[in-house]
């Protein structure tokens, strides 16, 4: 059998061959190896099934660009609808919310007049990493800041609050062309120095 020609894509798949013993003549030992050979096969062509080509890296950059313009207009509802339906968002201080209507219901206080958003301009955040999960699911990991938050869900100094560096992490799901927000995580970041250095522990 010829190897078939590359996909449009950098992944393409090749085709193994191999040659086993008659199975009746084998020992039970030798039969077991065949089994185990021809899973470890089976498994190998289901996971190369699933790699796809990565988007680039502009694709879901786009994605942080327009949640923040949503973010900075203070509008709950273009907030709430760059989410799915049955979104999962934890705040920093481990609150959920479940589903888009309690999402927007929040957004509502936050960014509303008179709420601690409403008048504030945040930081854009920042990409650190992307991951695509399949063709229609990815991950992404960004540097973000909010502000420091005091009793009452009020802003801890007013209008002179300080920032909380967070760390935001949306499991995106695609849908047509654009992407939303089925689950999403923020958490406070306290830096610390550890004694090794790595790509994002400078």
């Amino acid at each position: 059998m010829t190897e078939p020609s590359k996909m449009s894509h950098r992944y393409y798949f090749r085709i193994v061959r191999g040659t086993y013993p008659p199975l009746m003549t084998t020992s039970v030992s030798n039969r077991r190896s065949f089994f185990l050979s021809a899973a470890s096969l089976a498994g190998a062509a289901a996971v190369s099934s699933t790699l796809i080509a990565q988007p680039t890296p502009t694709n879901l950059t786009a994605f942080l660009q327009t949640y923040d313009e949503a973010w900075a207009s203070h509008n709950p509802q273009a907030i709430a609808m760059l989410h799915a339906e049955d979104v999962l968002v934890v705040n920093r201080f481990g609150s959920m919310l479940e589903g888009r209507a309690e999402l927007e219901k929040a957004m509502q206080f936050l960014h509303g007049p008179g709420g601690p958003f409403h008048s504030i301009t945040f930081p854009r955040q920042k990409l650190l990493v992307s991951r695509m999960l399949n063709t229609d699911m990815a991950t992404l990991h960004a540097r973000w800041k909010n502000p420091t938050m005091g009793p009452g869900d009020q802003l801890a100094h007013g209008s002179q609050t300080p920032w909380v560096d967070l760390l935001s992490t949306y499991l995106l799901m695609r849908r047509g062309k654009t992407w939303q927000i089925v689950q999403h995580d923020l958490h406070s970041v306290d830096p610390i120095k550890f004694p090794f250095k790595t790509k994002w522990n400078a």
